[in-house]
């Protein structure tokens, strides 16, 4: 099954190439004409009948922003209806919102994924001694998934520059943490480990702080932010699918963490595999936050037999000196 890692990393990377800048269905004439008569008709000082619900002024939705998501699905069905098939706006597919979310499903699976990793965490601290290895860098790692699934929370709830920018920032805090995750466990018990755990988090942090800065005081470039996560992910991907090559033999609770990784190459391809919602409720998107959630479990379980193995290790080490 990992023979097949680098076949999907390579088809994900084309697709986001391909399609990162897509979006047809706010250019259009129709809702073009639509948004400038609504906003000119019930967003002037002088308009006095359109209001909005407590839960979209809650949101924090706009009087544009509510013409933009009325004109939508007169447009979306003309688009239908045309036979040129649902288009995107903005970026993104028509959904129906639900006491101002914009995307509830989306919304509701990253919560999963965030109480996931909650609850396999606690199940790691009862099972794993604190003197463990990497006892504490899995307390960190849980702590960032936890930061970067809550503000994918956010941002499927509500779409604005800052919520898009903290979820971006926060899949790139995870993934790039990762592979710091890798690097010294590769390291780890061996001479200098300490010397390598340092300077890669050195070189990952500071790197991750530089990038952030740009995010949010240059430039929001979607296209290069999409392509470095998926730079980082092939090589977490990569890396670990190698380890687990060597030594799921010797060890076999390292079939958990193949299993994982292949299981998070093929969920990935529900972003290749981009389509319409269903029932304007569930997409590509979504599903894939859904698919994920289970996963934790199998990560952890990994973590939990794999710090055992490692202290096991250290004592006979230590027996030794």
């Amino acid at each position: 099954m990992l023979e097949a890692v680098p076949v999907i990393i390579t088809v994900i990377f084309s697709f986001v190439v391909k399609n990162v800048f897509g979006s047809t269905g706010d250019r259009s004439q129709m809702f073009y004409s639509c948004v400038k008569d609504c906003v000119e008709k019930n967003c002037s000082d002088s308009a006095q009948d359109f209001q909005l619900s407590l839960p979209l002024r809650l949101m924090q939705w706009t009087c544009s922003d509510e013409c933009k998501y009325m004109c939508m699905w007169p447009t979306v069905n003309w688009f239908v209806e045309a036979e040129i098939g649902v288009q995107q706006f903005y970026g993104k597919w028509p959904f129906i919102r639900v006491l101002g979310i914009q995307e509830p499903a989306a919304a509701l699976f990253s919560v999963l994924n965030l109480v996931g990793h909650v609850l396999m965490l606690r199940k790691f601290r009862k099972e794993v001694n604190p003197n463990a290895p990497f006892y504490v860098i899995t307390h960190i790692f849980c702590l960032i998934c936890c930061h970067a699934w809550f503000w994918s929370t956010l941002f499927h709830i509500r779409d604005v520059r800052f919520t898009e920018i903290m979820d971006y920032l926060g899949a790139f805090s995870m993934v790039s943490f990762s592979v710091y995750h890798f690097i010294i466990r590769l390291t780890t018990l061996r001479r200098y480990s300490s010397l390598y755990s340092l300077s890669s988090g050195i070189a990952i942090g500071f790197y991750f702080i530089y990038h952030s800065y740009t995010t949010f005081f240059v430039k929001m470039d979607y296209g290069y932010n999409m392509l470095i996560n998926i730079a980082f992910g092939a090589i977490n991907i990569l890396g670990w699918s190698i380890w687990c090559l060597k030594f799921y033999k010797q060890r076999p609770y390292v079939k958990q963490c193949a299993t994982f990784i292949a299981l998070v190459a093929f969920t990935t391809l529900f972003e290749v595999l981009d389509f319409p919602p269903l029932f304007w409720v569930f997409d590509a998107h979504a599903l894939w936050h859904l698919s994920t959630a289970p996963l934790a479990i199998l990560w952890y379980k990994f973590l939990i037999d794999d710090c055992r193995y490692l202290e096991g290790l250290k004592m006979d080490l230590e027996k030794l000196a």
